[in-house]
């Protein structure tokens, strides 16, 4: 193979990225944070105090493949949310969705409209669409109904943007989003046919709340601490709202993974899938729907490598028995 076939490695994928976007001037690549950063940090440090058990001589062929909402992926890696696509370039949503599409996985997008979702899916990757908390509750129930009827396989909402989002640490939008009661979630959730997910769960409460008033999975997520400043990490939130819910409600987790490691950790501490938004626009940076491409498949093969060292043919079968380290819980 010639060294121009050689696909990037992770860590190149990403400084390819930074560079790329660098030159078109591009530098909201990461959701906001406080001005510690100490919610990302904390994420950081936790997942890169968990290591790894080896079991060498437990030999398994390994396949990555998980069912998310009826959709069978390749991969336990998705997009999450995201927007604001034409501040990349007029191509950038379809490359995305190329890419994502290319590599077996599934895209979650954000605000946006309905010309805007349309184009993804006529890519023929799997949709989802995350809506906001609008106070308009009309408009809550006109976006629900735009996605089922475009194809989307799932829905869902922005639960940590109820108290509008944080931008230079500042409260926006806080005259469009607002609190919706759990009688009305429960509405909202049954007026659709489709799996509905509750994006920002970082508490056993809120996730039981969340199974009590109907969703099919709850995405644990800090929103990269854009809705609140010092918000629990959602590494760390994870295990406690896995456990709470058992097979309720699907668990799935993002913000702040990088590596195909990071998401065998993630899915040991209860996650059936991992969410990965900043790196994805990094890869569109590094190569667009190709370097989208490469990123997913890189990371799945790393995970792939782990989950064969620790002795798990599936995702379904990584638990905590898989890692050990320094986290918190263990201190």
């Amino acid at each position: 193979m010639a060294n121009s076939d050689v696909i990037p490695t992770i860590s190149q994928i990403y400084t390819r990225g930074t560079e790329g976007l660098a030159r078109m001037e591009y530098k909201r690549v990461f959701a906001p944070d406080s001005a510690v950063r100490a919610t990302v940090h904390a994420n950081r440090r936790y997942l890169d105090a968990l290591f790894f058990k080896p079991r060498f001589l437990n030999p398994v062929t390994v396949d990555t493949a998980v069912t998310l909402f009826g959709t069978t992926l390749k991969t336990p890696v998705f997009c999450s949310p995201m927007s604001s696509f034409r501040q990349l370039s007029a191509e950038a949503l379809v490359d995305i969705a190329n890419g994502v599409k290319n590599a077996g996985s599934m895209l979650m997008l954000g605000i946006g409209g309905s010309d805007e979702l349309q184009s993804a899916i006529d890519t023929g990757v799997p949709v989802v669409k995350i809506i906001k908390p609008y106070q308009k509750t009309d408009l809550i129930y006109e976006k629900l109904k735009d996605a089922e009827s475009r194809g989307c396989v799932a829905v869902g909402m922005d639960v940590d943007h109820f108290y509008g989002a944080l931008r230079d640490e500042r409260a926006a939008m806080t005259e469009l989003f607002g609190p919706q009661s759990p009688e009305l979630l429960r509405q909202i959730i049954s007026s659709t046919t489709l799996p509905f997910i509750l994006k920002g769960v970082l508490s056993v409460e809120d996730a039981r709340e969340a199974a009590r008033v109907g969703a099919a999975a709850v995405m644990v997520s800090s929103h990269g601490s854009s809705s609140v400043d010092f918000a629990l990490p959602p590494i760390v939130a994870l295990p406690d709202i896995a456990k709470a819910v058992g097979d309720k409600v699907a668990v799935l987790v993002d913000t702040g993974f990088k590596t195909g490691n990071d998401v065998v950790k993630a899915l040991a501490l209860g996650a059936r899938a991992v969410g990965f938004a900043g790196s994805i626009l990094l890869a569109w940076g590094a190569d667009r729907s190709t370097g989208v491409k490469n990123l997913i498949e890189q990371i799945t093969s790393e995970a792939r490598r782990t989950m064969a060292v620790v002795g798990c043919p599936s995702p379904g079968e990584i638990d905590r028995s898989v890692i050990v380290g320094l986290a918190p819980e263990e201190n």
